[in-house]
């Protein structure tokens, strides 16, 4: 038979560790209101997002709408996409690191979290 493991000096080790949860909210509340932008085809294509990855607005310009050539609005909205998802990520690990110093790269190689 295992013995329970005992996590009550945990604390110890991890100092900071009972204001995680509000730091975590705190995290979360702001990734959802942060907002990325991306553009590529020199404008052509906008993407709005906030950090946690939301979609707000895709914008494309008139001339864009009016080409013949669908391929290159295809390819211009992928790279727009894959652009500002590069960028959400960026942007929600620097709010990570903000609100929570060093536990942000504990948490984020830590496959329990």
């Amino acid at each position: 038979m295992t013995t329970p493991m005992d996590f009550s000096s945990l604390g110890s080790f991890l100092p900071g560790l009972n204001e995680l949860p509000a730091k975590l909210e705190k995290m979360q509340k702001r990734t959802a209101s942060e907002v990325v932008t991306a553009e590529t085809g020199g404008g052509m294509v906008t993407i709005e997002a906030t950090a946690n990855m939301r979609i707000r607005r895709i914008t494309l310009s008139k001339s864009l709408t009016d080409l013949s050539d669908p391929e290159m609005t295809e390819d211009l909205l992928a790279a727009c996409f894959n652009l500002v998802i590069d960028r959400c990520r960026e942007k929600s690990q620097s709010i990570a690191a903000e609100e929570l110093g060093p536990m942000a790269s504990f948490l984020q190689n830590n496959p329990l979290f």
